[in-house]
């Protein structure tokens, strides 16, 4: 007994331009990277929690992310 085999047919993938721009990523990557370090001096007890936030703000202005810190729920993240 021999299965008979479909041809499967498929739509050519199709570019969708998201409006980002090279430079935004890499403001985003470098945003997200300095937020790490500076989560982690906070959590190792070497800034305080207002030179935490004081150096944050900085970084958004040198490094504005695409998604901002404060439009994201972290409300249901376990440490």
């Amino acid at each position: 007994m021999t299965k008979q085999v479909k041809t499967v047919t498929h739509q050519p993938l199709i570019p969708v331009k998201t409006g980002v721009t090279q430079q935004q990523l890499l403001d985003e990557l470098h945003y997200q990277q300095s937020h790490q370090l500076i989560t982690k001096l906070l959590s190792k007890g070497l800034i305080s929690e207002k030179e935490f936030k004081q150096i944050d703000q900085l970084n958004q202005q040198s490094f504005p992310p695409l998604i901002k810190p404060e439009s994201v729920d972290t409300s249901t993240i376990q440490s």
